[in-house]
C-alpha cells in the first residue's frame, strides 16, 4: 500500500502502529472540520493486538489534534476505541478499535457517516464525517459473527479450506496461504506451504462435530499450535463458505470476538478416496 497524497500534500510519519495507509480515499477535509477519515480496514500485523480494526484520519489543521472514534451511524455495534493522539497537521494517522457484534440486531446496512470525538486546543467536540466505502469491512465481520447457527454435517466439513480473513489476535494469518484440511475419518491438518498431503504439515489432529461446534485436538505440530492443546469453534457453512466463530480454548488463541472466515478449494468429492 502507497503513501497517500492529498491536496498537493505528501503525508509523512503516522500515529499508530503500522505506517501504510489505504492508497485510496473518496473525500477531502472539509474547512468545516479538522479532520477527515479513510477507509475501515483490518488490522494487520505480525503479533497478537488488543485492536482488530482501524481507521485512517487526517489532520486538516495546522495545529495538532487527538481524534477517538465514538461509533458508526445505522449500525448497532458497542466501539472500543483508542485516540490517535498529537496528530500533527498536515498528517494522517490512525484510530485502532474493536467492535462488539450485536447478533439481536439485523445485519447493518451501509455506514454512510462516523461520529468522532476531536480535541483541539482547549475545545473538544464531536463531529459527524462520511465514511469511505460505508463500513464493508464491518459489515462482513457482523456476517461471520452472528451467521445462523445450523447444525453443520460433517460432510458438509470434509474437504480443503483456504483461510481467507481473520478477526482478532491471530490477524498476522492475514495476507498468507493457511490451508485447512477435514478428512471423513475425523482427522484434520494445516499447513502454510500449500502442501496438505504431504508426511511433514505445519499441524495435525483430530476434530468432532456436534451440532454446530467444532472442537478440534492437536496431536502433533511443526509450526504453529504446540501439542496437546484443543479449542472449540461455532461453525457455520453456507455453500463454499465457512466462519468458524472461536467459543473456547486455545490453539489458536482465542477471545470472544475472534473469527475465521474460510473459503472451499476442494469439495468431499474431491478428496482422495472419495466414491468414484
Amino acid at each position: 500500500m502507497s503513501v497517500v497524497a492529498l491536496a498537493g500534500l505528501v503525508v509523512g510519519v503516522l500515529v499508530g502502529t503500522s505506517t501504510d495507509l489505504p492508497a485510496q480515499f473518496e473525500e477531502e477535509p472539509s474547512p468545516r472540520s479538522p479532520v477527515v477519515v479513510g477507509l475501515v480496514s483490518d488490522i494487520f500485523a505480525e503479533s497478537a493486538s488488543e485492536w482488530e480494526f482501524e481507521l485512517p484520519v487526517f489532520n486538516a489543521t495546522a495545529a495538532p489534534v487527538e481524534a477517538t472514534l465514538v461509533g458508526f451511524d445505522g449500525a448497532a455495534l458497542g466501539v472500543s476505541s483508542d485516540t490517535a493522539e498529537n496528530l500533527a497537521g498536515g498528517t494522517w494517522g490512525r484510530i485502532q478499535f474493536s467492535v462488539a457484534a450485536n447478533c439481536d440486531a439485523l445485519v447493518p446496512g451501509p455506514m454512510n457517516s462516523v461520529r468522532l470525538r476531536v480535541h483541539t486546543g482547549a475545545e473538544t467536540s464531536v463531529t459527524t464525517l462520511p465514511l469511505p466505502g460505508r463500513g464493508l469491512v464491518l459489515r462482513d465481520y457482523h456476517q461471520a459473527m452472528c451467521a445462523s447457527a445450523d447444525p453443520v454435517p460433517a460432510r458438509e466439513l470434509v474437504g480443503v479450506w483456504v483461510v481467507e480473513t481473520v478477526y482478532g489476535s491471530d490477524a498476522w494469518l492475514d495476507g498468507r496461504t493457511l490451508l485447512m484440511r477435514f478428512d471423513r475419518d475425523g482427522t484434520f491438518v494445516t499447513d502454510s506451504e500449500g502442501d496438505l498431503f504431504a508426511e511433514e504439515v505445519d499441524v495435525r489432529g483430530r476434530y468432532r462435530l456436534e451440532g454446530d461446534l467444532l472442537t478440534i485436538d492437536v496431536t502433533g505440530s511443526v509450526v504453529g499450535c504446540v501439542a496437546p492443546s484443543r479449542a472449540t469453534w461455532r461453525v457455520t457453512v453456507r455453500d463454499s463458505r465457512m466462519s468458524m466463530v472461536w467459543v473456547r480454548g486455545v490453539c489458536a488463541s482465542g477471545e470472544p470476538g475472534h473469527a475465521w472466515v474460510l473459503e472451499r478449494v476442494i469439495p468431499a468429492s474431491g478428496m482422495p478416496g472419495s466414491p468414484g
